[in-house]
């Protein structure tokens, strides 16, 4: 998808044009980073974690004003602001309002035209508060270590995992084993100052933990069934395993548990921002599209949904829309 303003051009977390706005790190997003040859504009968290630091150009822009808001989504991630003549536009990328034990929640600013992620867009999609689903994590996890269990927590290894991490340091006390991958991802983090105590796997300290109960942040394919029976006839010890995600509230997991904690915005905070925002147009993306332009059309918005398929260019800035 593109963003057209005079004679600006910006592929929004696509590689489509030869300036390239990249929202967060998360593999769906960083299309611009892989196609190489691109002018980004990018939080330098983004390009530390996609492993892009120094293989970027910075955008060519012709008299449109940009400003980058954080978006609350995972270290690093940004909304992106644009502004010509006077008219508004704002992409949030994926994005949450309320704060995580890792990351800030999303700015919102006011905007003429406001492109919004849709993931969870349906009015059942709606989290309970986050403390709450940290404690009652919290408490199953102690549960099962006391009872002499191993526990794999999954989470994706770009953001989730981190805050799984810190959970395990804040409501438990614990540093937990963590896959390379994630280890990797936590480095990132704690270079820009978020404290992640863990135990990567693979180092004398793992070696020695792995000898008795012990909790382990892992993705979300290993937080399964089957993979945990296969560790139970390896460490002869019970192995339990939950999956961390929004679509908890929907869909069964292969796991013992599943926890509704999501790094984007549940529906009413997709209500919640639209509102702060006073948009004059909105465009739905990414998600439940249908579902949630039809709330906002009921609560007397005009919106409207967009998707690559169906348009590849977003231009509000014209005449004759």
């Amino acid at each position: 998808m593109n963003l057209e303003m005079g004679e600006t051009s910006i592929s929004l977390d696509g590689c489509g044009r030869a300036n390239c706005f990249v929202s967060h790190a998360h593999s769906d997003h960083v299309a611009a980073l892989r196609a190489g040859g691109k002018s980004i504009l990018a939080s330098d968290e983004t390009l530390a974690l996609a492993g892009y630091s120094d293989k970027v150009s910075p955008l060519k822009l012709d008299g449109v004003s940009i400003k980058l808001l954080n978006s609350g989504h995972i270290l690093g991630s940004r909304q992106l602001r644009a502004e010509l003549d006077g008219e508004s536009f704002v992409y949030t990328g994926d994005f949450k309002l309320h704060d995580s034990l890792t990351t800030k929640g999303a700015e919102v600013e006011k905007c003429d035209v406001l492109l919004i992620e849709s993931t969870y867009g349906s009015p059942e999609m709606v989290f309970p508060e986050r403390d709450f689903v940290y404690s009652c994590m919290a408490k199953w996890v102690r549960s099962n270590l006391e009872r002499g269990a191993i526990v794999m927590l999954g989470g994706y290894s770009i953001g989730k995992a981190q805050e799984l991490v810190k959970l395990a340091n804040q409501y438990l006390g614990i540093s937990p084993v963590v896959e390379s991958n994630i280890e990797k991802a936590c480095s990132v983090y704690e270079k820009f100052g978020v404290k992640l105590d863990r135990i990567p796997v693979r180092t004398d300290e793992a070696e020695e933990v792995l000898k008795h109960e012990f909790l382990s942040i892992v993705t979300p394919s290993s937080a399964s069934r089957s993979f945990c029976g296969k560790l139970e006839g390896i460490y002869n010890r019970k192995v339990v395993c939950a999956v961390a995600s929004g679509w908890a509230l929907r869909y069964a997991y292969s796991a013992d548990r599943a926890f509704p904690l999501s790094d984007h915005a549940d529906f009413n905070q997709l209500i919640e921002y639209v509102e702060r925002s006073s948009p004059r147009k909105i465009y739905c993306t990414h998600g439940e599209t249908v579902r949630l332009a039809s709330e906002l059309r009921r609560r007397g918005y005009d919106a409207k949904t967009i998707s690559k398929a169906s348009q590849m260019t977003l231009d509000e800035f014209s005449e004759g829309d």
